[in-house]
């Protein structure tokens, strides 16, 4: 039971639930009811679209196993009671759990691509896969670099399920060319959103493992800038994103949707403004790791708001 207690929270069981919602949502919640209000069908049935969540949270799973195989000596000192590999997991089984997960990920997708009829897309998965590599193995420690490839492949879990509809790249007609638009533009949006936060929680996670960080002799922002820019550069991240918003709840208060401008204050502003409140003040680890779990609440609520699509779409 210990061991797999162990595998579960290695591969952040609880994260990949998130990437799994956040793939069925964009799909079921977004791409489907306006392409069903255009009169066309997914390219995508459920089942080969599940395939598809599957196969990214594989590559997932094993960007998180590869990440604490090499992190071992820093979340010694970190995190020492999340550290998994050389306690409860051998290094060689890792090694090798990381390999089958990647492996299983890379070829489920490169059949689901082969499904659809464009086997180049199969490659996206792999193409990631060797980013997580190359992150884990030293990006991470590189001024800048790792924070915002880990925020691009973030958002890239939403942008992954649009590039599998055809329907979005070849419209047949007025209708599909509307769809499409509407599509293109909603998924963009989610996409900046995902970054913009996720960028926003790694520069606050940097801040939070600067001791071990520095010991190791890692290159990221807080350690070259300090704590004090760093913070503004948070501040700045997430008045963009609130900036955003505020755009969103403007369109729906002209249009008299008062609810909606009020959901996204209470669900996402209000947590936002509170992430930069607390931050203000964080100077220890754990006041770090609270501002970036209220982050991760902004991101579950901003992912959860694609309901809003779907229940509009049923009006």
């Amino acid at each position: 039971m210990k061991s797999v207690i162990a595998f579960l929270r290695l591969i952040r069981a609880v994260n990949l639930l998130f990437v799994a919602l956040t793939q069925y949502l964009v799909q079921y919640a977004v791409i489907r009811p306006i392409l069903a209000q255009a009169g066309l069908q997914p390219t995508l049935d459920d089942l080969h679209f599940s395939l598809l969540v599957i196969a990214t949270i594989l590559v997932a799973a094993a960007g998180y196993v590869i990440n604490d195989y090499f992190d071992v000596q820093m979340d010694e000192i970190n995190k020492p009671r999340r550290i998994f590999i050389d306690r409860t997991i051998h290094r060689r089984s890792a090694m090798l759990l990381h390999q089958i997960l990647t492996g299983s990920g890379v070829l489920l997708a490169l059949y689901v691509a082969w499904h659809v009829g464009n086997l180049k897309l199969g490659f996206v998965h792999a193409i990631v896969a060797a980013f997580l590599w190359f992150y884990s193995t030293g990006y991470k420690r590189k001024f800048l670099v790792g924070t915002i490839l880990v925020s691009f492949l973030t958002g890239l879990v939403i942008l992954i399920v649009g590039l599998y509809e055809k329907n979005i790249f070849q419209p047949a007609d007025a209708a599909s060319q509307r769809a499409a638009y509407a599509i293109i533009i909603i998924l963009f949006f989610y996409f900046v959103f995902s970054f913009l936060i996720s960028l926003a929680r790694e520069l606050v996670k940097d801040l939070q493992d600067m001791k071990g960080d520095r010991l190791y002799q890692s290159r990221t922002v807080p350690i070259i800038y300090g704590i004090q820019k760093t913070k503004w550069m948070v501040y700045g991240i997430l008045t963009v994103m609130l900036a955003m918003l505020i755009y969103i709840q403007s369109i729906e208060v002209r249009g008299r949707d008062f609810i909606s401008a009020l959901t996204i204050f209470t669900t996402i502003e209000f947590p936002a403004c509170m992430s930069i409140y607390l931050l203000s003040s964080a100077i220890t680890p754990r006041q770090f790791s609270a501002v970036s779990g209220v982050i991760k609440i902004v991101m579950f609520m901003g992912i959860l708001s694609m309901l809003y699509f779907f229940l509009l779409m049923r009006k």
